[in-house]
């Protein structure tokens, strides 16, 4: 009797646990489609109101595309950002390997981050652009499977396009993270298991 009333212990045990398991794993997805769903509109608005995309090293036409009116400027009045809903964006970066094309904030936050990758630090102007991102599926989940000399792309709202490669993949330890402030073109980074680090070192092309 007392092992029948055992088993019936751990039976129920387990089924709890499965349950925890399945809700956290519906969580995650939850967060992933929400996620997803928000920076596509993030990334819709934007591209309603930049020009069309150009290379950034036709000088004349990135002069030209610039807004001598604008107000808003992220740092010493370098690099100019839009503004969509609450937060400011200083463009989109697309990752054509892994069919993403995001929207990036102008500042790094909790509340950024559950929408789309942020600056982290730097800018795209000096070559020393850092980009954080969440590790949803949809977001920077997956730069960890980027390959060297894939390509990664970053359009301003101005509409200037920076075209990068992929050059080195690291993984760091979260304690350490100012060892990823290396001088790199581009540098995109993601929180992966653990306190490690996911880091992706890109060039201009």
């Amino acid at each position: 009797m007392r092992r029948s009333s055992r088993a019936r212990v751990f039976v129920a045990v387990g089924a709890i646990m499965l349950a925890v398991a399945a809700v956290l794993a519906a969580s995650g997805v939850f967060d992933d489609l929400q996620a997803t769903h928000a920076s596509a509109t993030v990334l819709r608005q934007l591209n309603e109101r930049r020009p069309k995309p150009f290379t950034a090293d036709a000088p004349a036409q990135l002069s030209a595309s610039r807004n001598p009116d604008a107000s808003r400027y992220v740092e010493d009045a370098s690099m100019p950002a839009e503004a969509v809903g609450s937060y400011d964006y200083i463009g989109s970066i697309a990752i054509p390997v892994l069919g993403i094309d995001l929207p990036v904030a102008s500042e790094t936050d909790d509340e950024r981050l559950r929408i789309s990758p942020c600056r982290y630090q730097g800018s795209y102007l000096t070559s020393d652009l850092i980009i954080c991102g969440q590790g949803y599926a949809g977001h920077f989940g997956m730069i960890g499977t980027l390959g060297i000399r894939d390509e990664v792309r970053f359009v301003t709202v101005d509409g200037a396009m920076y075209h990068y490669i992929v050059s080195n993949i690291e993984t760091d330890r979260l304690e350490d993270i100012d060892a990823i402030m290396h001088d790199w073109d581009l540098t995109l980074f993601t929180f992966g298991a653990g306190d490690s680090v996911r880091v992706v070192r890109c060039v201009r092309a």
